[in-house]
C-alpha cells in the first residue's frame, strides 16, 4: 500500500513537471462578441498552454491574469478596442510569469475554459459593484507586478514597438490624474506647451512607430483628463492630454520617465477670497508656522530652511509681524509675508532675492537703462545668415525693408535697433545684418524658428458620376409599291424585296439560258418600294418585314421595337502635391473656341474652359490635424444648347472643412433623376380606337445620375517620404 501512495506521487510529481515544462509562449490575443454583452478572449499559446490564476479590480477596472511559466512573442503589447466593456488588453512580462491586464470600463467577472492550445477568458459585467473574483482561480498579490508596469512592453519582445514611448494612466489623490510616459532612448528636454483645454508634450528627433499609437479615454476616472493621445508628426512623438474646466500642471521627470499630474484648479473668486493671486499657483512643501511679534528676517530664515532655498533679504526689509499659518506650501506663506510688508521678490535658480517693491523696481530700471545705453553707444556687428529653406524676400516685411533692400529701422515696430540695418541678396538667398550683439542673437534665434523646411500634403479628390439610363420604342411601319416575283421574308423591309427580286432575277436568267443557250444573261432591273405612310418611328435594332405580291403592287408591313439600357460609371482622380499654407491648383479639360464680336464690327477668337479642376490650400494644425480651402470643379460641354456661345455643364464645389491625416471627407453629392414618356401618332388615323395603334408610336425613356465628392489628405514626411494607397 506504501508502495502505491509513493507511485501515486512520483506519477503526480513527473505530471507537474512535465507541465511546466510545455508551458510555451502566448502568440496571439483575438476577442469576439456572445450575447448578454459578453466577451471572449482566446489567448493562443505555441506549446504547453497553461490555466491562469488572477484577480479582479473595481478601481480601476481591470482582470489581470497570470500565466506561470509563460513567455510572450506578441508583435504588439497593447491591443485597442472601441467597445462598451473591453477597452484595452495589455502583456507585460515579469520573469518566467506572463500577465495579461485586461483593461475595462465597467467592473468585471471572467471564467475560463482551455480548449487545445488556447485558453478562452470569458468576461462579462459583474452583477454588483462588489470585486468578483471566480472561486476556481488563486490570487496573487498585487503588488506582485510592481516593478513592472502594465503598460510596459515585454523585455523578449523583438518588436520596435516595444523600444518606443509608452503612456499609462492612473488617478491620484484629491481627484488628480497622472500621466507616466516612458520615451526608451529619448535624449533632450521636452517641449511642453498649454492651451486652454490641452496639454501638448513634445519629443522632438524621437519618432514613434505606427503601432505603438495610442488614444486613450479616462474621461470615467473623473478626473481634469478627458482623453490622451499619443501619435507620430513628422519625425516627432507628440503626446496631447486633452482637459476640462479649470486646471494646473506639475511635472517630474526621472530619466526617459516624465509624469504629468493634472489637478483641478480652485477658483479663489468663488470662494470669497482676494483676487489678488488667482494667477499664482503654489506647490511647495507644507509648513505651519505660529509666530507673534517676530522679526520679518527672521521669518525668512525659517522659510529658507524649510524649503532648502537661498532667501537674500535686502538691508531695506524691516519691521515685525504676527503669523499664524497651519500646512500651507512654503512659497505660499513667504508671498503672504511679502503682501504684508510690501515686498517683492525675484528668483533666479535657487536664489531669492528679497526687497521692498519699489527698490526692486528702481533697480530694474537702472539695469534697462544702461542697456538702453549700450545699444544706442556700443559697437555694431555684421553677420550673414544664408537660407536654407525660406526664400529671402520672406524677411522683407519682418525687418521693415523696401523695394531697393535698404533697411527703415526708424520704424518703432522693426525687430532692429535704430542704428541697425539689413541687406538682401536673393542671389545667394543670403541676408547680411549689421546691428548690436543683442539684436543679431535676437535674430539668429528667430531665425533658427522661422528657416526650416516646410511641411508638405498630397491631397487626392475623387469624384465618382454614375448614369443609369432605359430607354424603349414601339412602332408600326406599312406601305404599297409596285415589284414582281412572290413571297418573301427577310429582317427587314429592304432584306425583303431584295430577296424577292433576286428570286425572279434567278428565275428569268435560268430560263433564258435554256432556250438560247447563250452564256451571255440580260440585267433586269428590280423594282423599288418604300414605305408609302412614313409613321414616326427611328430605325429600329430589330425588325420584321413581310412583302407580298399583290397583283401590279407591293403590300409591306414593318413591326419596329428598340429598347435600350445605359449604365456608365466614370472615377475621376485628381492628385496634387503642395506645401502647408500654400495653394494649389490641378487642371484637365479643354479650352473651347468661339468667336465674339464687338460693337464695331469686329470679331474676336474667346475662349471659354471646360475642365476638371482641384484647387486646394492645406492648413496642418499643431495637433496633426489638416484644415483646407477647397474647390472642386468638373465641368463638360453642351452641344444640344443652340447658343452662339459654348455652353458648360457646370458641377462645381467650394467649401473648407477639417480632417484627420489620411481620413476621407466626403465633401458632397448631386443627385438626378428624369423620366420621359412621348407618343408620335398619324393625324385622325392615330385617334381610332385599337386600330389607331398601327398608325402612332410610343417612347420612354429613364435617366438617373449621381455625383460624389471625396477628398484625402496626407501629410508628407520631410525626408524619405513615400506615399501608399
Amino acid at each position: 500500500m506504501q508502495t502505491t501512495k509513493i507511485k501515486t506521487l512520483s506519477v503526480l510529481g513527473l505530471s507537474l513537471a512535465m507541465q511546466a515544462a510545455l508551458a510555451g509562449n502566448i502568440t496571439d490575443i483575438n476577442v469576439s462578441t456572445l450575447p448578454n454583452k459578453q466577451k471572449i478572449v482566446k489567448i493562443k499559446f505555441d506549446s504547453g498552454v497553461v490555466s491562469p490564476t488572477g484577480f479582479v479590480t473595481t478601481t480601476p477596472a481591470r482582470i489581470a491574469l497570470d500565466f506561470p511559466a509563460t513567455n510572450i512573442q506578441l508583435a504588439q503589447p497593447v491591443l485597442e478596442y472601441a467597445d462598451p466593456l473591453l477597452n484595452q488588453i495589455t502583456v507585460a512580462q515579469n520573469n518566467d510569469r506572463a500577465r495579461v491586464l485586461l483593461n475595462l470600463s465597467k467592473t468585471g467577472q471572467y471564467n475560463t475554459e482551455v480548449k487545445g492550445k488556447e485558453v478562452w477568458i470569458y468576461v462579462s459585467e459583474a452583477a454588483n459593484e462588489t470585486t468578483h473574483t471566480p472561486a476556481a482561480s488563486n490570487n496573487y498579490a498585487r503588488n506582485d507586478f510592481v516593478d513592472t508596469p502594465v503598460s510596459q512592453a515585454a523585455p523578449n519582445n523583438s518588436n520596435a514597438a516595444a523600444a518606443s514611448a509608452n503612456i499609462d494612466f492612473r488617478k491620484g489623490s484629491s481627484t488628480s490624474g497622472i500621466v507616466e510616459l516612458n520615451a526608451p532612448g529619448f535624449k533632450g528636454q521636452p517641449d511642453i506647451k498649454r492651451q486652454a483645454d490641452s496639454l501638448t508634450v513634445t519629443l522632438k528627433n524621437y519618432p514613434l512607430p505606427v503601432q505603438a499609437q495610442r488614444n486613450l479615454d479616462v474621461s470615467d476616472f473623473n478626473t481634469p483628463v478627458r482623453s490622451i493621445v499619443m501619435r507620430r508628426i513628422g519625425n516627432n512623438t507628440q503626446l496631447t492630454i486633452r482637459t476640462k474646466g479649470g486646471w494646473d500642471f506639475n511635472n517630474r521627470s526621472s530619466g526617459n520617465r516624465m509624469s504629468f499630474e493634472i489637478s483641478q484648479k480652485t477658483d479663489m473668486a468663488m470662494a470669497g477670497l482676494s483676487n489678488a493671486n488667482t494667477n499664482k499657483s503654489f506647490k511647495g512643501a507644507r509648513v505651519s508656522l505660529d509666530f507673534q511679534d517676530v522679526d520679518v528676517r527672521t521669518i525668512l530664515q525659517i522659510l529658507a530652511k524649510e524649503s532648502g532655498m537661498n532667501i537674500v533679504a535686502s538691508d531695506s526689509v524691516t519691521g515685525k509681524m504676527t503669523l499664524t499659518l497651519k500646512d500651507v506650501p512654503w512659497d505660499q506663506a513667504l508671498d503672504l509675508v511679502m503682501q504684508a510688508r510690501n515686498l517683492d521678490m525675484r528668483r533666479q535658480g535657487n536664489i531669492i532675492n528679497v526687497a521692498p517693491r519699489e527698490e526692486l523696481m528702481k533697480k530694474e530700471e537702472s539695469i534697462l537703462q544702461q542697456q538702453n545705453q549700450i545699444e544706442k553707444l556700443g559697437p555694431l556687428y555684421s553677420q550673414t545668415f544664408q537660407l536654407k529653406y525660406k526664400n529671402v524676400e520672406e524677411f522683407r516685411k519682418i525687418l521693415r525693408l523696401d523695394d531697393s533692400g535698404s533697411s527703415t529701422s526708424g520704424n518703432s515696430r522693426s525687430i532692429l535697433s535704430e542704428r541697425g540695418s539689413a541687406l538682401i541678396d536673393p542671389a545667394t538667398n543670403t541676408l547680411i545684418i549689421t546691428d548690436n550683439n543683442n539684436v543679431i542673437r535676437k535674430f539668429q534665434k528667430l531665425l533658427e524658428e522661422l528657416d526650416v523646411p516646410a511641411r508638405q500634403v498630397m491631397v487626392e479628390a475623387r469624384i465618382v458620376e454614375a448614369n443609369d439610363g432605359f430607354s424603349r420604342e414601339l412602332g408600326v411601319k406599312f406601305g404599297y409599291g409596285g415589284s414582281n416575283g412572290r413571297n418573301s421574308w427577310g429582317n427587314n423591309q429592304a432584306t425583303a424585296l431584295a430577296n424577292n427580286n433576286a428570286y425572279a432575277n434567278n428565275a428569268r436568267t435560268a430560263f433564258n439560258n435554256a432556250m438560247s443557250g447563250s452564256t451571255t444573261l440580260p440585267t433586269f432591273e428590280a423594282f423599288t418600294v418604300g414605305n408609302n405612310i412614313n409613321l414616326p418611328v427611328t430605325a429600329a435594332t430589330t425588325s420584321l418585314a413581310l412583302v407580298r405580291q399583290m397583283s401590279s403592287g407591293l403590300l409591306s408591313l414593318e413591326l419596329a421595337a428598340q429598347q435600350a439600357q445605359s449604365k456608365v460609371k466614370v472615377i475621376s482622380t485628381p492628385r496634387v502635391l503642395t506645401q502647408d499654407r500654400k495653394e494649389a491648383v490641378i487642371e484637365s479639360g479643354v479650352d473651347i473656341p468661339y468667336q465674339e464680336a464687338s460693337s464695331s464690327g469686329a470679331t474676336s477668337t474667346s475662349f471659354k474652359k471646360a475642365v476638371l479642376g482641384l484647387t486646394v490650400t492645406p492648413n496642418i494644425t499643431p495637433d496633426g490635424q489638416i484644415i483646407m480651402d477647397i474647390k472642386v470643379n468638373n465641368d463638360t460641354v453642351n452641344t444640344t444648347c443652340g447658343a452662339s456661345e459654348p455652353c458648360i455643364n457646370t458641377n462645381r464645389l467650394e467649401t473648407k472643412a477639417m480632417v484627420e491625416n489620411g481620413g476621407t471627407l466626403i465633401l458632397g453629392g448631386i443627385y438626378r433623376e428624369r423620366n420621359g414618356e412621348s407618343v408620335s401618332k398619324v393625324p385622325l388615323l392615330g385617334d381610332i380606337p385599337v386600330v389607331g395603334n398601327l398608325f402612332k408610336s410610343r417612347a420612354r425613356e429613364e435617366e438617373r445620375s449621381e455625383l460624389l465628392i471625396f477628398l484625402t489628405p496626407r501629410i508628407m514626411d520631410n525626408v524619405g517620404s513615400t506615399l501608399r494607397y
